[in-house]
């Protein structure tokens, strides 16, 4: 049984290639100094996500693109580090505008510096600082959902060897920060070809 906790879909590579792309990324991992774990910043900036959602006073969120996934960074000298990214998607409001300054106003409070593209028409916000490294909310996301998602501080470790051993850990029953909500799906190749005949993947 295969589920998109473990895996990134195209949608979310863009949301997180956005984030890097952006003119917020002056400030690299490299120049982001925390004594921090992958994973203690995966546990902060899922829970920044999650307290931003709620700022919002709007219902139907959920892990759109699966679970919370470790990616390579840089913590310079040509050192590589591991740092998570997740993202959570609701259906749009009305007022985007609106949105827009109130999740704006939340990310400036906790000490965040914050930009706000196309302000006056669906509005993108950027951030970067406070509890994570770049923060993103999305008023005009894929399929007419609002979009927030951020990325984790650069931090010492293995991206790959931690995604794998967060795998092991949900196989025997643990849930992580972030899995709430992910939907599980089949894996095709779990399916008998024909009525009756077992199948396993390769």
């Amino acid at each position: 049984m295969e589920t998109t906790r473990f895996r990134q879909s195209s949608k979310q590579l863009a949301a997180i290639a956005v984030l890097i792309a952006t003119g917020l990324t002056s400030v690299s991992c490299a120049k982001e100094e925390t004594e921090m774990t992958p994973r203690e910043g995966r546990d902060q900036m899922v829970e920044f996500v999650k307290t931003t959602t709620v700022q919002t006073h709007m219902n139907g969120w959920w892990p759109r693109n699966g679970a919370a996934v470790a990616g390579e960074c840089g913590l310079g000298n040509g050192e590589e580090g591991a740092s998570y990214n997740f993202d959570l998607a609701a259906p749009k409001g009305s007022d985007h505008v609106a949105m827009a300054r109130l999740v704006a106003d939340y990310w400036e409070s906790l000490g965040m510096t914050v930009r706000i593209v196309n302000p006056s028409k669906n509005p993108v916000v950027f951030a970067e600082g406070g509890p994570v490294l770049r923060a993103m909310f999305d008023t005009f996301g894929p399929d007419d959902l609002y979009l927030i998602g951020a990325v984790a501080p650069c931090a010492p470790g293995d991206a790959v060897a931690l995604n794998e051993e967060d795998e092991a850990e949900r196989k025997s029953g643990k849930i992580l920060p972030g899995d709430e909500g992910v939907v599980p799906r089949e894996d095709p190749r779990d399916r008998p070809a024909f009525p009756g005949e077992a199948t396993s993947a390769p």
